[in-house]
């Protein structure tokens, strides 16, 4: 045939870039265009697109407006939430449970000891952007602080943070409580908040939140909010969440420290 042979170097379609509407924030995002030549080339109507590594979905969103069934697979679950967010629901306007499936993603109290029995870090990070925290990149065996969730305080320049800790296994201690009320000792956060997978039990509960309540209380425009707090999983799947002044959540554009 006429013409030039097809190359493995694509000039005419640029990369994404920060004015773009569908810029998500991932720093090897491609354009979608790119992945809809990709799929035109080496799929027909109605074929399975699977991507085994889909990061911010655009192989999905291409499948999907060419007529092809697609799997998406990710290691993070912040992915995942991301997707399902922003690609799925507000630029293909897709719904779970009628549209597409979520596997793997904790929906229950069974589900999130699951997840921590097959991967704890990945636990650890579901429990955090469950109550809108930002989780902390150094990865820790012991736990140690494993996010935080920042705040505006009224005339402030710069946000303040709560430092959250969380504990999956049967065997937190006092000791944990105290611990993590060092970090507020030390200047680290003005907060500090505790989750924790397994039920504690009435006289556990009883003796971390007398522990807690030492702390004190932070007072904004006469709400007292308690300096460090506990919540259980099954909580915040009820949803229930840490009190504090307001909270810059997670998609939004607020320079956060990290």
């Amino acid at each position: 045939m006429d013409g030039v042979v097809a190359q493995d170097v694509i000039t005419d379609i640029p990369p994404v870039s920060a004015k773009d509407a569908e810029r998500t924030g991932y720093k090897t995002q491609k354009p979608v265009r790119l992945l809809e030549r990709i799929i035109r080339a080496s799929s027909d109507e109605g074929d399975l697109v699977f991507d085994p590594f889909c990061g911010c979905a655009t192989t999905i969103e291409a499948a999907h407006q060419l007529n092809r069934r697609w799997i998406g697979v990710d290691i993070a679950i912040h992915a995942i939430k991301r997707i399902t967010a922003n690609r799925l629901h507000e630029r293909l306007n897709l719904t779970a449970g009628t549209h597409f499936t979520i596997e793997g993603v904790p929906r229950n109290v069974e589900g999130a000891k699951d997840l921590w029995n097959r991967d704890k870090y990945q636990f650890q990070k579901w429990a955090v952007e469950q109550v809108d925290g930002f989780v902390t990149t150094k990865r820790t065996a012991d736990g140690g602080i494993d996010g935080r969730l920042y705040y505006a305080l009224p005339g402030a320049t710069s946000l303040d943070s709560m430092a959250m800790e969380v504990k999956g296994g049967r065997n937190v201690s006092i000791q944990d409580v105290r611990s993590l009320r060092g970090v507020l000792e030390r200047d680290e956060a003005a907060m500090a908040g505790l989750i924790v997978l397994e039920p504690l039990g009435e006289r556990k509960t009883r003796n971390f939140k007398q522990e807690m309540a030492m702390a004190g209380d932070l007072e904004v425009f006469k709400t007292a909010y308690p300096r460090m707090q506990l919540l259980t999983v099954a909580e915040i799947l009820e949803g229930k969440r840490f009190r504090t002044p307001s909270v810059a959540k997670i998609g939004g554009r607020l320079p956060l420290p990290m």
